[in-house]
């Protein structure tokens, strides 16, 4: 994509930011009936994941919770796009963190912490997590191929007071600031899918899944407790977020303890409501490797 499209195409954003919630939601429709019913946009990969998923429900059961996640999945854009120029008065009312005290205790105490979640309900609005917070947000991404496009994205994480971390310079970073006596929140959607040579595997959702190792390794080195977000969606356009403590002193734990914790809790989520998991991604793409590839990689 040349510059030139790219800037075309963050002002035509910025203009659709603009816009007022109710109109969103009505291209949203209209969005949902081009995605799932004229373009099928990964349908196939969808279907399949929920029928590997859900094996005990029938076609009709998994048509339904696919069509709802496609009318979810077009809500979320919209409402990523709208964090550009969303005013913090509105976002507050609509991403409510009900219970910011359990994080901040931490915070008087002089301690920081490491925050798993998944891609579910809206992950893109967890940038709005620095006004509930005293921590220094660290909020850990993949960067994205086209640069012009991953500073356009960040630039809308970041204007809450977020600090954007790469995956490849997170382990640094969190090392820095605690090295200078600074409590950092260390914010990690730990679900994405890593490469097939990944140290960590398990059973999730009745399949073979790999888990990054990063955030065990993270939270052994550091001892940092390690906490669950979890964000539930109220109403169209409306989330309410908490967190829980998921291992307290990780350094005490048994290898992969944290990630076997992890794996547990959000497939209990899931299995509750899968309409809004991020069921497009190819999540299980990569299969679990023999034990001789293993000792080859």
């Amino acid at each position: 994509m040349s510059k030139l499209a790219s800037h075309i195409g963050f002002v035509l954003l910025t203009l659709l930011s603009l816009l007022p919630f109710w109109l969103l939601y009505a291209l949203s429709d209209l969005l949902f009936f081009l995605v799932y019913r004229i373009l099928k946009y990964r349908k196939t990969v969808v279907l399949e994941n929920l029928h590997n998923a859900f094996p005990e429900k029938s076609s009709e059961e998994l048509n339904t919770i696919a069509r709802k996640f496609y009318h979810h999945f077009c809500d979320l854009l919209v409402e990523s796009f709208k964090l550009k120029t969303i005013s913090e008065k509105e976002l507050a009312k609509r991403m409510v963190v009900s219970n910011p005290e359990l994080v901040n205790q931490y915070f008087a105490e002089g301690q920081s912490v490491l925050v798993l979640t998944m891609h579910y309900n809206n992950w893109e609005w967890n940038s709005f997590l620095p006004y509930y917070l005293k921590h220094r947000c660290l909020l850990v991404y993949n960067p994205a191929r086209n640069l012009t496009w991953d500073g356009f994205i960040n630039r809308m994480r970041s204007r809450f007071g977020g600090e954007l971390i790469s995956t490849k310079k997170i382990v640094k970073t969190v090392l820095n600031y605690k090295k200078k006596q600074q409590s950092t929140f260390t914010w990690l959607c730990s679900d994405q899918r890593p490469k097939i040579n990944t140290r960590f595997w398990t059973t999730f959702l009745n399949q073979d899944a790999g888990f990054f190792p990063g955030a065990e390794a993270l939270a052994k080195h550091t001892n940092f407790t390690v906490l669950y977000q979890h964000i539930e969606k109220m109403k169209r356009g409306y989330y309410q977020t908490h967190f829980e403590v998921l291992a307290e002193r990780p350094a005490e734990l048994p290898a992969d303890e944290v990630l076997h914790r992890y794996v547990s809790k959000i497939e209990g989520i899931i299995q509750e409501r899968p309409e809004f998991y991020l069921w497009s991604h190819k999540r299980w793409k990569h299969k679990r490797p023999t034990k001789n590839q293993q000792k080859q990689s």
